[in-house]
């Protein structure tokens, strides 16, 4: 983890321990600040705020749109595949239903445009397996419909927007 100035800050997305981000994703950068705090010897206390991955380069380009996808199979009621792609979604359905242990496919029922997608994956995912719908932990079933689940993503998505993003900077 590194040093962040606090220009350089602004090209992160802040981590917080009351939205849970903290405990989820890990952090890559910090800064330093002074805070109103003093110690019993009257010295100023320094806060630290914790950054997750860039949501722009420090050229001021926001980051390729990436994508959270809710996945049905007619197949398997009443459970949704829900994952993450940076590339498109259909590209990424059409990997999944290649693989040979994939005997029925997978259609898309809904697609979120975000940033970093790998930790808003990772934020839904313990979301939902907190609340008992995770089927394995080491996999993205989930036993919940798609209505839910669509809910979920947009709920928790919110501040992975890149105009959501854009305006907390």
């Amino acid at each position: 983890m590194k040093r962040l100035t606090e220009e350089l800050a602004k090209n992160y997305r802040i981590l917080s321990s009351e939205d849970g981000t903290l405990d989820t994703v890990k952090a890559v950068g910090f800064t330093l600040t002074y805070s109103d705090w003093f110690d019993e010897e009257g010295k100023e206390w320094e806060d630290v705020t914790y950054y997750g991955e860039a949501i722009e380069d420090p050229s001021g380009a926001i980051k390729k749109p990436e994508w959270i996808y809710i996945l049905v199979n007619k197949h398997i009621p009443g459970i949704c595949k829900i994952g993450m792609t940076t590339t498109s979604v259909r590209q990424r359905v059409d990997e999944i239903n290649a693989a040979t242990g994939v005997i029925t496919p997978w259609y898309p029922v809904y697609s979120y445009k975000c940033v970093n997608s790998y930790y808003l994956e990772q934020e839904i995912h313990k979301h939902l397996q907190d609340r008992g719908y995770r089927l394995n932990p080491k996999r993205e079933g989930f036993t919940i419909d798609s209505n839910t689940a669509r809910t979920v993503v947009e709920s928790l998505g919110s501040k992975y927007q890149v105009e959501s993003i854009n305006n907390n900077l």
